[in-house]
């Protein structure tokens, strides 16, 4: 990969019902807003908000391999077999971000507080990780291997 790597973090997330998300610690003084299970649960692969994103997986419960880095700048080489979901501004509060499941955190990094990031997001795997777990449900478990995921923030500004 190209581009100078302040941040990276490597781990599994276990998807349940297809969704998981990014989300950060509140600060006790800070106004009430909405956390990642409040934005869409239909709609596009990924949906961002303020400090929160929403990832729409292909298949249903499954183990996810996941990468979430901070780079400099780009250009970012993801290899082959990833399709680019989408880049969307996204700005940070507290800095503590973590990636969730619908039972609560599963891995977890620091952004910078109160700072605007570009935050873009790879899939491998996505096209065929439907009919995959079809074929592996109720014969493998955990299901493992169907996706993996690239998370990149870059800063703005």
């Amino acid at each position: 990969m190209n581009g100078e790597v302040a941040i990276r973090v490597a781990g599994t997330v276990s998807i349940d019902r297809s969704i998981f998300g990014l989300d950060e610690i509140r600060r006790p003084d800070e106004e009430e807003r909405p956390f990642w299970t409040d934005l869409p649960m239909e709609g596009p692969p990924v949906e961002v908000g303020s400090g929160i994103a929403r990832i729409l997986s292909s298949a249903q419960s499954h183990d996810a391999s996941v990468v979430v880095e901070v780079r400099s700048d780009l250009p970012v080489d993801v290899g082959a077999g990833y399709e680019q979901l989408g880049a969307w501004p996204y700005r940070t509060g507290s800095g503590h971000q973590m990636l969730c499941t619908m039972d609560g955190p599963s891995l977890r990094f620091r952004l910078r507080e109160d700072s605007q990031y570009v935050i873009y997001v790879w899939r491998k795997g996505g096209d065929t990780a439907a009919a995959r777990f079809d074929e592996l449900g109720g014969e493998v478990y955990p299901i493992v291997g169907l996706e993996e995921y690239l998370f990149v923030f870059i800063p703005a500004g």
